[in-house]
């Protein structure tokens, strides 16, 4: 799958305006950095606790490292790193720039 239709893909949330690109935290690669626009709807539960992490709407967020395995990424946010499992971050939607 390429990464143009992975954006075809994704759902824009109501208020996230008319972004160059949208794309879901998952899709970025070490060093690309993008804003928090919201999340999927894939569960409340992680929803509260990404926002409780300050992954909330115009937070810019970074990726730092990856696993060898690829799984879990690292991500600087707010002056502090957190790890997040791929199948998190794919919740996370960005706007990239």
């Amino acid at each position: 799958m390429t990464q143009s239709s992975k954006v075809e893909q994704v759902r824009e949330p109501q208020w996230a305006g008319t972004s160059p690109v949208t794309l879901t935290l998952a899709d970025l690669v070490a060093g690309q950095r993008g804003i928090v626009v919201g999340f999927d709807g894939k569960g409340s539960e992680l929803g509260r606790r990404l926002t409780a992490f300050g992954l909330v709407r115009g937070t810019e967020i970074t990726v730092d490292r990856t696993a060898p395995m690829g799984n879990p990424r690292a991500y600087t946010l707010l002056g502090y790193r957190l790890s997040l499992r791929n199948e998190d971050a794919r919740s996370v939607l960005l706007r990239i720039e």
